[in-house]
C-alpha cells in the first residue's frame, strides 16, 4: 500500500512506539544465573543483582526459621515438639503441655517426673512429686523459681522455690482431701504406690490440732510411707500427718517454731523425702 505525505510520519512514529516498548520490557539475554528476569535490568545496570528468594523456612532443615518454636517444630506449621524442646504453647507439644517455655509429658510435676500415682493414663489428674523449696509455706500459689523445682529439675535443692515450682503449669498443690478422692477416682491415698521411699506428700489442708483436718493451719496431711495417721473422720483419704513440727517426718521437713502453725511455716532442705501431691486444675 502507498502512504501518503500525511500519513507516513504517523505510521513511523507508531512504529518507534513499539519498538521502544518491546525493548524496555524484554528480559536482558543471559543475566546470570540465579538472576531472575525482573532483576536482570539492575544487574545490566550494573547495580547489585538480587536472586530469586529460595524456597521458605523448612520444618526439616536442621534451623530454626519461619515461625517454629524451636529447631524444625512449634508454631502454625511444623510438627508439634518434643519433651523437652521450647514451646510458647501446649499447642507447640506434642504431648499438648508447655512448662516455663519447656514441652513436658504431662506428668503433673514440674521435672517431668513422679514419685508417686506414677500411672498417669490411671491416674491423669494427681501427682505426687518430689522436691524442695525455701519460700515458707504450703498455701503459697504463685511459683517463685520459674518451675525449676523438683528431684529432677534445674534446681533440686529448692533454693528460692515455693511449693508452687514442683507442679507444672496447668496443676497445683491439692487444697483438701475432697480433692484427692475425687482426682484418684476414690482410692485416695492407696492407688498412690507409695512404698519404700521414707516420704510424704502433703496438700494445702491443714487443721486445729488434734490429728483433723479442718480450718487452721495446724500440721500438716497428705499421702506417704511416714508420718502418723490422722483422724480417719475429716482426713479420708489421706493416710498420713506430720505431728507438731513435723516431728513424724523425715529431718528435711522443717516446720518452724509454732505448734499452732506448721502449714504457714513449712519449708523442705532436699528432694528427698517426699514433696507435695499436685492436682490437675
Amino acid at each position: 500500500m502507498r502512504l501518503s505525505p500525511r500519513t507516513a510520519p504517523l505510521v513511523v512514529l507508531a512504529s518507534a512506539l513499539v519498538a521502544a516498548c518491546s525493548s524496555d520490557t524484554a528480559a536482558p539475554a543471559d543475566a546470570g544465573p540465579g538472576v531472575a528476569p525482573a532483576d536482570a535490568a539492575t544487574a545490566a545496570e550494573g547495580g547489585s543483582p538480587v536472586t530469586s528468594p529460595a524456597v521458605g523456612p523448612s520444618c526439616a532443615n536442621g534451623a530454626r526459621d519461619g515461625a517454629e518454636v524451636d529447631v524444625d517444630c512449634g508454631g502454625p506449621l511444623c510438627p508439634a515438639c518434643a519433651n523437652g524442646r521450647a514451646c510458647v504453647t501446649g499447642k507447640d507439644c506434642a504431648s499438648g503441655a508447655c512448662d516455663a517455655g519447656k514441652c513436658t509429658n504431662d506428668a503433673g510435676c514440674s521435672d517431668g517426673t513422679r514419685e508417686g500415682f506414677a500411672a498417669a493414663a490411671t491416674f491423669p489428674n494427681i501427682a505426687a512429686c518430689a522436691g524442695a523449696w525455701s519460700v515458707p509455706g504450703l498455701g503459697v500459689s504463685t511459683p517463685a523459681c520459674g518451675r525449676g523445682g523438683g528431684n529432677s529439675g534445674q534446681n533440686p535443692t529448692g533454693k528460692g522455690c515455693s511449693v508452687a515450682d514442683l507442679c507444672q503449669v496447668g496443676w497445683r498443690v491439692c487444697d483438701t482431701p475432697a480433692a484427692v478422692a475425687s482426682r484418684t477416682g476414690g482410692r485416695g491415698c492407696a492407688g498412690s504406690g507409695i512404698t519404700g521411699q521414707a516420704s510424704f506428700y502433703a496438700i494445702r489442708q491443714a487443721g486445729a490440732g488434734g490429728a483433723a483436718c479442718g480450718p487452721g493451719t495446724n500440721d500438716l496431711f497428705g499421702c506417704g510411707d511416714v508420718g502418723d495417721a490422722p483422724d480417719a473422720v475429716t482426713c479420708a483419704p489421706l493416710d498420713r500427718f506430720s505431728n507438731d513440727l513435723c516431728r513424724a517426718l523425715p529431718p528435711v521437713w522443717t516446720c518452724g517454731a509454732n505448734t499452732a502453725d506448721e502449714q504457714g511455716a513449712v519449708t523442705k532442705t532436699a528432694s528427698t523425702g517426699g514433696g507435695v501431691l499436685c492436682c490437675r486444675d
